[in-house]
């Protein structure tokens, strides 16, 4: 039975909505917002601003037949985990998000505005609009009343977003997570990437509920460049800088200076690539952020082998 008339997050007809045993806790299932349950001393504590926000962190997780659990406690850490875009990044992922939901090239996109907003982590239907119409002006849809489909620009246009991830600030980071590497991550390669205007993305930092896989592949097309250290020969950091050389994208090569020597067990197939070889924090932080302040100018090291 329904005990809850409008969706908590997003003001609309929830599918299901009701209060489990124990009446703490509403579960709601949302055409918008997915799948949630939240608590009543959650329902106290939201403020109307931060609604849209965890509509579209439950829209976005793919959680199969399980929920989103919204506490008290935890509201600020959801809405932290989501990623923030600017503009032309929204525009892009509106393009994106509309094409993977086209059935056939030529047939209407099934993206609708008042259903999937959220997956733009936008405020409304209002502001998916606006870029819709953008969209239509630069010649990337075209349609009728019945729906609308993306054109053979469009097409184009994403084939050069995914090749280039041009739009992003985001810096993917491969590497070995073992308390030995904390020092290098934290006062080297984190703030390197920070001094040159850019944003580390760590997984086993970053807040998400999906598959880790899933995350990894999806965070990486997601971002401009990659910084992969070696250091630890974890089969992972192979897997995700092919990935990134895969996409067409730069990868900045890093390894503590012993293992790069003969022995050090560094694989061959990546050895002629032009490597950061550091022997301490401070070198690998002014060494990475020239190298990634190259992406800029002429930057062959971030291209392909030296």
């Amino acid at each position: 039975m329904n005990t809850e008339r409008n969706c908590q997050l997003c003001g609309g007809v929830p599918e299901y909505s009701n209060y489990e045993i124990d009446r703490d806790t509403l579960a709601v299932q949302c055409i918008r917002c997915g799948r949630f349950k939240i608590t009543n001393l959650a329902l106290e504590a939201l403020r109307p601003e931060q609604k849209p926000l965890l509509s579209a962190f439950c829209r976005r997780a793919r959680q199969g037949n399980n929920f989103v659990t919204i506490l008290s406690d935890n509201i600020e850490q959801l809405i932290a985990s989501l990623p923030k875009y600017s503009p032309p990044e929204k525009l892009d992922n509106l393009l994106e998000l509309m094409a993977e939901m086209t059935p056939r090239v030529g047939e209407y996109t099934q993206f609708d505005s008042d259903r999937d907003y959220p997956l733009l982590i936008a405020q409304n239907r209002d502001e998916v609009e606006y870029f819709t119409q953008e969209l239509i002006r630069r010649g990337y849809l075209d349609g009728t009343m019945d729906g609308l489909a993306l054109t053979m620009p469009a097409w184009e246009r994403l084939e050069q977003i995914r090749k280039s991830g041009h739009a992003s600030t985001r810096c993917f980071v491969a590497m070995w997570f073992d308390d030995s590497m904390r020092e290098i991550y934290d006062q080297a390669i984190e703030p390197a990437i920070a001094d040159a205007g850019y944003e580390a993305l760590r997984i086993d930092r970053h807040e998400h509920v999906n598959r880790i896989d899933d995350e990894i592949i999806g965070q990486i097309r997601r971002s401009r460049f990659m910084v992969a250290d070696f250091t630890g020969q974890r089969y992972g950091v192979y897997f995700e800088a092919g990935l990134m050389l895969g996409l067409g994208r730069p990868v900045i090569w890093m390894c503590r200076k012993e293992e790069l020597s003969a022995g050090g067990g560094l694989h061959f197939d990546v050895r002629q690539f032009n490597f950061i070889a550091y022997e301490s924090a401070a070198e690998a932080r002014k060494r990475l952020r020239d190298r990634i302040l190259a992406i800029e100018g002429e930057g062959p090291v971030l291209r392909g082998p030296a």
